[in-house]
């Protein structure tokens, strides 16, 4: 008798366990949530000359990058959407970084090869977006 309450009682703690994740609905919010925030951020600054500027933009990226990485993704499509994203918004700051001491050491091939890999990026970002969504309005 006791096995058979040991048995269900294992049985009842995995369908609560399996209950407790969060949904793919949740997860794809959680992502969705911090790309429209670094969307938002970037938006602030799109047309500024300021340096500083720009630079925070690039601070952006980064910690939308770390927000993301730190996300607990179980569904395994939007947890490879997860990585492409971190290395995306990395290599935006860093792109963004590099433009920004290429004009200030006036170095113009540079800064225009780091813009282009800032469009590229940028274009990477909304193929990688618009796939997330179509995942997400999924069932």
């Amino acid at each position: 008798m006791r096995l058979g309450r040991a048995v269900v009682l294992l049985l009842g703690l995995n369908l609560g366990l399996i209950g407790c994740g969060v949904s793919k609905a949740d997860q794809c919010r959680q992502l969705i949530l911090i790309t429209k925030q670094m969307a938002e951020e970037g938006a602030k600054y799109r047309d500024t000359t300021s340096v500083e500027e720009v630079l925070k933009i690039a601070d952006s990226f980064d910690a939308t990058a770390t927000k993301i990485e730190r996300l607990n993704l179980e569904d395994p499509v939007l947890a490879n959407y997860q990585g492409e994203l971190v290395s995306i918004y990395q290599g935006n700051g860093s792109a963004t970084r590099t433009m920004v001491k290429a004009l200030e050491s006036k170095d113009i091939l540079t800064a225009q090869l780091a813009q282009k890999q800032v469009t590229t990026i940028g274009q990477q970002e909304q193929q990688v977006i618009t796939n997330i969504n179509l995942h997400c309005q999924n069932p």
